[in-house]
């Protein structure tokens, strides 16, 4: 399978007053968790940040420099840009519990080769920031970021996708402010 990975760390973090990439859970840094559980699923992991973390190598690193503060279509339509894998699986920076089958069961439980988008399903709730994309799919982004629609499921309904049902919910808690951290080093 051809496929690399994007973490997505390009939020601002306003909720957890400073980068979430760099916030410690049990002594690494958030995106630490994710990385290792993300990288044993793909050929590369690369990081779409508005900010250089310096402890990761800056190779991997790259910017939203086409669409700034959109939100993560916009780590999505640079990444799409960047990356030449036929997949993409995207995460965000601050989901350290990924499923360690996320790719595999994504990929794997496509139903034909004209679905571009897999997005998991959690207690009938999509996850669109952990997608599974073709790069063909980069093609109907800019007209919706032209008439400012940066809502993923926008994006992701305008193409031919389709759902994956997993169980655990808790792979797909993210961590998004302070209270939500001492829950999980406590847990």
């Amino acid at each position: 399978m051809d496929i690399d990975a994007v973490i997505l760390a390009g939020g601002l973090s306003s909720r957890m007053g400073v980068n979430k990439s760099l916030v410690k859970l049990q002594q690494k840094n958030l995106i630490c968790h994710v990385i290792e559980r993300i990288s044993p699923q793909v050929n590369k992991v690369w990081i779409s940040t508005n900010e250089i973390l310096d402890e990761y190598p800056h190779s991997i690193q790259f910017s939203d420099t086409i669409y700034k503060k959109i939100g993560p279509l916009g780590g999505i339509y640079s990444a799409l840009n960047k990356i030449e894998s036929e997949w993409i699986q995207f995460c965000p920076n601050d989901c350290p519990f990924l499923p360690e089958d996320l790719v595999k069961k994504l990929y794997n439980n496509k139903k034909n080769n004209n679905v571009k988008i897999l997005i998991p399903k959690v207690n009938n709730k999509n996850e669109p920031t952990f997608i599974l994309c073709h790069r063909s799919t980069i093609e109907s982004i800019p007209s919706l970021i032209e008439k400012k629609i940066y809502k993923l499921m926008n994006w992701i309904e305008a193409n031919n996708f389709q759902t994956v049902e997993f169980l655990d919910d808790h792979a797909f808690s993210n961590i998004n402010d302070r209270s939500t951290l001492e829950s999980f080093q406590n847990g």
